[in-house]
């Protein structure tokens, strides 16, 4: 993992010039400190798109991803180094077969209201989470569990129906935070509203439309921890106003930086600008029960319709780099390079014409305006692929109009997502049939076997034999177009100490923030 912080545009240049501009990453808790941490304060952080749920089973907005690690804790946590790390678990061991895993909770932990973390919150979160009757986005992580119990009040005990290396890393999914067993107990729609979670904050003000403030929680595992007060969530919907108030100081973190935006903001005085290549990636979702999208010679011309390098250049200003159509990052174990995909729109009409479409398709592409990227994107794709014989409209909608009439139901979208830990949990995102977010209908019983065997196999050359079999299925079906992978990009102030970024944008140990405005 790489992190460049910048304070200045010849910083950046003199960097690249270098090669040296990806800088130096490191895990939470070792960025180098120049002063003791202070205590207090609050910390503002702007986002752009709406916190529309606090229901930590199934939240998946960019700004309720924070909101979420600094309410609750998992058993697990993927730290800033993108490996895995205790959190409630102090300590795990699992059996040389993989099917059985031992996790020892902490010892004192409180949830919010005081009531003390137990074996039986572990039990009934996952009870939760595998219950097919409840939206769970991790439960397609995790449907290698057979059996979860409680061997005394701070031993929990996973058996599993297959062999399953990874299930610490899966226990580190962001939807699979512990949740008390009494809020679980009741109805559960009072989770998008109301938390009690172990986190380092609690939940003091929630208003979707405008503001969360989360407070200090003073019986934090962690002791000392966290040094702020407080932490507001603030939604500004107009970009150029959130540009202008951190710019101003009035907020001390973008939680986002937009790549047009980028270069100006690092050049300020008193801002470090922060980049990490990712995984993170915009998708054009492609429902595949549909026509045109249900003939691979279609969805292959559209990939030779789509022209990388223009993307990544106009785009994202070239903080990221062209994707071949694969939702697995290259950092990922596992991961096979890819040949580029070269753009050929003369290649594309000859497709469109084999697959009966010699005068080429026109059919109307839907994107959300928030983040801005989707319909950046969109506009791009609707030049780029003119000359492959695609005649696109672009349909431009508010995000909570998207969510409730277009994602998972639209037959033509684009998507965004962030980087997963490994190639299982990719995949089960959003391609396996039983995929947390399969929006596809692509539904590849091949696919889904390989994926299937990958995660039961212990031994590593056989595993990495196996997701490159999957990985090659992925690439000559093209379920989706993936055109580039996105640089991560934030900023804050330089009173604000130890935030940081990773290329997973889920974990943010906000923890171990500190405002020195002295």
């Amino acid at each position: 993992m790489a992190l460049l912080t910048l304070k200045r545009r010849h910083v950046l240049m003199g960097l690249a010039a270098t090669g040296l501009a990806t800088g130096l990453g490191l895990p939470s808790g070792s960025l180098a400190q120049t002063a003791a941490p202070k205590t207090g304060g609050t910390l503002r952080i702007s986002h752009s798109t709406r916190i529309a749920t606090l229901n930590v089973l199934n939240l998946s907005g960019p700004a309720e991803y924070p909101v979420a690690d600094m309410l609750y804790s998992g058993l697990t946590r993927i730290g800033i180094d993108s490996k895995v790390q205790p959190d409630l678990a102090e300590s795990w061991e699992g059996s040389p077969d993989a099917t059985e895993f031992t996790f020892h909770l902490r010892k004192g932990v409180t949830f919010h209201d005081g009531t003390p973390l137990t074996a039986d919150d572990v039990v009934a979160t996952y009870t939760t989470i595998l219950n097919p009757d409840v939206p769970a986005a991790a439960r397609s992580v995790l449907s290698m569990v057979k059996k979860v119990e409680a061997v005394d009040p701070v031993t929990v005990k996973f058996t599993l129906s297959s062999p399953f290396a990874d299930l610490p890393v899966s226990a580190a999914h962001a939807n699979a935070r512990i949740v008390s067993k009494a809020a679980l107990e009741a109805p559960l729609s009072e989770l998008d509203t109301k938390a009690n979670g172990t986190g380092p904050f609690k939940l003091e003000t929630y208003d979707s439309a405008r503001m969360v403030r989360l407070v200090k929680n003073e019986n934090y595992y962690q002791s000392g921890k966290p040094y702020l007060d407080a932490v507001e969530m603030l939604l500004f919907p107009d970009l150029a106003a959130e540009t202008a108030n951190f710019l101003s100081g009035t907020t001390d973190v973008m939680l986002t930086v937009q790549q047009a935006e980028y270069a100006r903001i690092a050049a300020e005085a008193g801002v470090e600008a922060k980049r990490v290549p990712s995984g993170r990636f915009v998708c054009v979702t492609m429902r595949q029960d549909t026509k045109p999208w249900d003939d691979v010679r279609v969805r292959r011309a559209l990939a030779m319709a789509t022209d990388r390098d223009l993307l990544v250049e106009v785009i994202l200003e070239g903080l990221g780099r062209p994707a071949a159509d694969t939702l697995v990052a290259p950092e990922l174990e596992f991961a096979v390079a890819r040949n580029p995909v070269p753009y050929d729109p003369e290649g594309a009409r000859k497709l469109l014409a084999e697959a009966g479409y010699p005068d080429g398709i026109k059919t109307t592409l839907v994107a959300s305006d928030r983040p801005a990227i989707r319909v950046q994107t969109a506009i791009a794709l609707k030049q780029s692929a003119a000359g492959g014989g695609f005649d696109l409209t672009i349909e431009t909608m508010p995000h909570d109009t998207y969510l409730a009439n277009v994602w998972m139901k639209g037959a033509f979208y684009i998507g965004y997502w962030g980087m997963q830990p490994t190639v299982d949990s990719t995949y089960r995102l959003l391609l396996t049939s039983d995929a947390s977010y399969q929006d596809t209908e692509w539904k590849n019983k091949d696919f889904d076997a390989l994926i299937a065997e990958g995660s039961s196999t212990i031994e590593h050359a056989q595993r990495a034999d196996i997701y490159a079999r999957a990985q090659k299925l992925e690439e000559e079906q093209v379920p989706y177009i993936v055109p580039f992978f996105e640089d991560v990009l934030t900023a804050n102030r330089d009173t604000t100490e130890q935030w940081q970024v990773a290329p997973i944008s889920r974990y943010f140990f906000v923890e171990d923030v500190w405002l020195d405005k002295s």
